[in-house]
Order: C-alpha cells, then structure tokens, then sequence
C-alpha cells in the first residue's frame, strides 16, 4: 500500500507540548478520526502552526492508530486529542528558521482552490491529506533550511602556531 501525506495544523500550545515530549506521538480528536482511520504506519507527516503560518517540520508515522485517554495536549481544549499515533525520525525546525507559508504555499496543489489572498484558509483544519507532490515541496523547503552553509572559524590563537627558530 502506498504511503499517505498528512498535514497537521498544530495550535502554538500543542507545538510546545510536541516540542517538550521531542515529538514522539500526534493526537486526533474525534471529529477526525474517519479521516485518520487511513493513516498507517510509515506515512509521512508535516507539521504546521496556523499561529506562526509557518510550517515547521515533519516526521514519519511509527505505529497504528490507538486509543489513549491519557491527557497530554493543552488542558484549554475541549478535546484531549485521544486517537493517537506514533512518530519517529521528526526533523523539526529551531523556531527562528520556520518555513513560512507565505512563500511555500501558493505553489502548493491542496491550495489552488482558494482565492490566493485567503490561502491559510485553506488548512485551518486540523487534519489534511496532501499531494505526494505537495510532501515534496514542503519538505524539500524545510531540508533547504537544514542546509544551510555553517561557517567554519580557524583558530587563531597563538599556542597553535609554532615558533620559528633563527
């Protein structure tokens, strides 16, 4: 069976709790849970905070979907998100290098739909099947930030140098 591309719209809140437990596990509320009975182990997730319009990284799905009461997400929220799945090998961004999607999204597919000003309403769900292609774009986006060049400093200080001897 081929791998589905999700996109979760994260509140800030559940951003910080997922970025505190090392994003190990997502949560779906009960509303979802007809759309997320398709997600399976090894698909492919990207995570977005309509807060920050920023996509902000993304993961790979570990197990099947279970059933956990257990209460995890921002205690505001009238739903402790209790169908859950497990993650693993999250790539997430430092938050000054989120990828805003701002830039990303008007060459997305899922987003063509809607008048180009109103695009962020286009994910303000919290659960969104996307494009192989739309996987691709976001993620090579968030890679591209990883990549950037580090600079590397010689050492200059003087105990490195050798002393010339006359």
């Amino acid at each position: 069976m081929a791998n589905t591309y999700w996109l979760v719209n994260l509140s800030s809140e559940n951003y910080k709790i997922l970025k505190k437990r090392s994003f190990d596990i997502l949560g779906f509320s009960k509303k979802d849970n007809k759309l997320t009975n398709k997600i399976d182990i090894n698909d492919n997730v990207i995570f977005y905070v309509s807060d920050f319009r920023s996509f902000v990284g993304q993961a790979r799905v570990n197990s099947k979907k279970f059933h956990e009461t257990k209460q995890i997400w921002d205690k505001n929220s009238d739903e402790n998100l209790p169908y859950r799945v497990k993650l693993n090998n999250p790539k997430v961004l430092d938050e000054n290098n989120f990828v805003s999607a701002y830039h990303v999204a008007p060459s997305l597919n899922y987003i063509k739909k809607w008048a180009p000003e109103y695009w962020y309403l286009a994910l303000l769900s919290p659960v969104h099947v996307i494009s192989q292609n739309d996987y691709s774009i976001i993620s090579s986006n968030l890679d591209s930030v990883n990549q950037k060049p580090k600079i590397i400093r010689k050492n200059k200080s003087r105990r490195n140098k050798k002393k010339k001897k006359v």
